[in-house]
């Protein structure tokens, strides 16, 4: 297991705490993030029906495909499993043994709460569950797991830093395979190779886009070669132990123009002014506004819409972050010590951003590359 059993159990403890507080009796949990925090289970195969029953006393159940026990053995504390086998109608399978996990917990009735925000309770699954429970009220639970997520232990920073320098290697590496003639995909497998080298695991893809290709926000590696002049944008991640760590860096092939460095440095300046403020107790608003305004000011764009930052930890594919709490117009929410953030800015056709973690002194900046435009010459 990724961190001690006592550490596993005093989530529990907290999370049930947090379930009496909302008079919930049990929650059915499919976020694979929150089954991994509480469980510790990971290396299954979440397209298949996965789930976490977790009542407010006792210890919680595993819903798992019977081919995914070994991995439940080996990589979890939980020993109640309630499993099912593949079948040709899988939806009632899956779905009747879920119902058999509450019924054997005698929770089948009442308030079930559920991840109605999770990628994987999909209205199909949604339906049918109701439909197999109807002595049962299922109820939105309030991001109880989400929310404890937020604040990370000692351990989980470790982690993250681990997967801070297993970025910053792919991003050196990346950087370096630059050369006027050289395919982005030849840029992504220096990366790639760099990255399992140091020790991170892979992400479901990275943002490694070049020249024209620099408008599309996301852009996956393709075949275009690089020319003299052109920027390149890399948003790469590190990932320990499904921890992450993401940094933004921007090159240009030949000597960035005066142009260029420009719009570079007045980028790197505003998020490092905004960084500064990131200290505890400090409202998220304050911190949205002092990247989104002056950036606004300097007429780099001329309009910013998009998030300036947002809570990164511990993440399955397809989420990108974890996004319970991010950097927009009009939030209300305070900075606490022990929160993770993945902060950005972008305009131009570049882009750069840190992993910032959040102290009780202050920032600190998990990712530590130079902040620069790099000039692959």
């Amino acid at each position: 297991m990724d961190f001690p059993a006592e550490a596993y159990r005093a989530r529990l403890q907290r999370t049930q705490e947090e379930m009496a507080k909302h008079e919930l009796p049990v929650l059915l949990l499919h976020q694979p993030e929150n089954i991994n925090y509480l469980s510790g289970l990971k290396d299954v195969a979440y397209f298949s029906y996965l789930a976490l029953a977790v009542p407010s006393h006792g210890e919680p159940v595993l819903i798992v495909r019977d081919l995914e026990i070994p991995a439940a053995q080996i990589t979890s504390w939980v020993k109640s499993h309630t499993i099912y086998a593949d079948a040709a109608d899988p939806l009632p399978v899956w779905l009747d043994t879920a119902r058999r996990a509450l019924d054997d917990l005698g929770l089948a009735g009442g308030r079930v709460g559920v991840d109605e925000h999770s990628w994987f309770l999909t209205v199909e699954r949604w339906k049918m569950l109701q439909s197999l429970l109807p002595n049962a009220t299922l109820v939105p639970e309030p991001r109880i797991v989400d929310r404890l997520r937020l604040i990370k232990s000692p351990r989980e920073i470790e982690y993250q830093r681990s997967a801070a320098r297993q970025v910053e290697v792919g991003m050196r590496a990346g950087i370096e395979a630059i050369a006027p003639g050289v395919t982005e995909r030849e840029v992504a497998g220096a990366v790639y190779s760099a990255l399992v080298n140091a020790g991170s695991g892979m992400p479901l893809d990275s943002v490694l886009i070049s020249g024209e290709r620099t408008k599309l926000p996301h852009g996956s590696p393709s075949d275009r070669k690089l020319e003299r002049g052109d920027i390149v944008y890399f948003e790469l991640d590190g990932i320990h132990k499904k921890y992450y760590a993401r940094i933004i860096r921007s090159a240009v092939v030949g000597p960035a123009s005066a142009e260029q460095q420009r719009i570079a440095e007045t980028i790197i300046r505003i998020q490092d002014e905004a960084i500064a403020q990131m200290r505890p107790g400090t409202p998220a608003n304050v911190i949205d506004r002092a990247c989104r305004e002056p950036l606004l000011a300097s007429g780099l764009r001329k309009s910013y819409t998009v998030r300036a930052g947002y809570s990164l930890g511990l993440t399955h594919s397809p989420s990108a972050g974890e996004f319970i709490r991010e950097f927009v117009p009009g939030v209300e929410w305070i900075l606490e010590p022990g929160m993770v953030f993945h902060m950005l800015m972008l305009a131009g056709g570049m882009g750069f951003s840190e992993t910032v973690l959040v102290t009780e002194h202050g920032p600190e900046r998990l990712t530590t590359m130079e902040r620069k435009l790099f000039s692959c010459i």
